[in-house]
Parts: C-alpha cells; sequence; structure tokens
C-alpha cells in the first residue's frame, strides 16, 4: 500500500481519506483522472476533495492518464480502428484529461493511414472482386469516423498493394 507523506495530508484530512478510498478501489487496475475522480464524487467526496485526491495521485504516478490513454487506444486498433475524431471522444470519454488526449491524438497516424489499415485488417490482402465494392469500404470507413475523402484516398492505397 502507498504511503502519503505530503505534509498537507494529516490523518483526519478528507483528501487523504479519498486518496485511501482511490487507491482501494484502483488496486492493481488502470483507471484515468476523470473516472477516478468520478467515482469519489459517486462515493460522496466533494469535488475539491476528490480533485485534491486526484491530483495527488497523479503526481505519484498512481494514476497515469496517458497509461490509461494506451488502454483505450489497445482495444480500438486492427478491425475496430477508428478515426483520429473518434479517438479522441473515446478518449475524453474514458476520463482521460484533455491535454493528455490531445497529445495522444497528435501522435497518431494520419486519419488516411489509419483507414488503411482498418481495410486490411477487415478485409485482407486486395483481390479484383474489391474494386465493384467500394461502397462497403467506404461504409465501413464512415462508421468509424473517417470522411468520404480520407476513405477514398485509402481506398485507392488500398486497391494499389
Amino acid at each position: 500500500m502507498m504511503t502519503i507523506s505530503s505534509g498537507s495530508m494529516s490523518d483526519n484530512n478528507p483528501t487523504r481519506e479519498a486518496v485511501t478510498c482511490a487507491i482501494r478501489h484502483i488496486g492493481t487496475g488502470i483507471y484515468s483522472s476523470g473516472k477516478i475522480r468520478l467515482y469519489l464524487i459517486q462515493k460522496g467526496y466533494p469535488d475539491d476533495v476528490a480533485e485534491g485526491a486526484v491530483k495527488h495521485l497523479t503526481e505519484t504516478g498512481y494514476i497515469d492518464d496517458m497509461r490509461a490513454s494506451r488502454k483505450v487506444l489497445a482495444a480500438r486498433s486492427g478491425k475496430k480502428q477508428e478515426s483520429r475524431q473518434y479517438i479522441c471522444k473515446r478518449l475524453l470519454e474514458a476520463g482521460i484529461d484533455p491535454v493528455c488526449a490531445d497529445e495522444i491524438v497528435a501522435s497518431l497516424g494520419s486519419d488516411t493511414d489509419t483507414c488503411l489499415s482498418l481495410f486490411e485488417a477487415s478485409f485482407g490482402a486486395p483481390s479484383d472482386d474489391f474494386y465493384d465494392r467500394e461502397g462497403e469500404f467506404l461504409k465501413l470507413a464512415a462508421l468509424r469516423g473517417y470522411g468520404l475523402e480520407t476513405a477514398r484516398t485509402a481506398f485507392r492505397l488500398y486497391l494499389g498493394k
């Protein structure tokens, strides 16, 4: 169990209690700062106490939004690949700090590249009959947040392989 050495956290401090509550909830799992903040608020801690606990846990490395982001990204790759806009939305919904979400999205490949990866994962190697199935590819891309031009460019690249 983690010890709290901060001089501002006395034994009867509500923030210390919130930190302990969060640590029990986190265990060995990976949670974002936003999810832990929400958990503490739902447990009845005031906003400022929940915020202080999350700040402390982030500073000590117990909560790491970059690591939590990688967990979200791992679930949205291959056949589940999505556009940068959709990934950003998912990160924010997962409680990732907006600054961290922006950093993660900036590090991703272009939408054309990830859309091409989506096509490769979903359809395998291109074949001659795919020329007539462009609509199927574009529909899949649209469902994953890719724009029409991006999807068409990725489709042309896919067929060129």
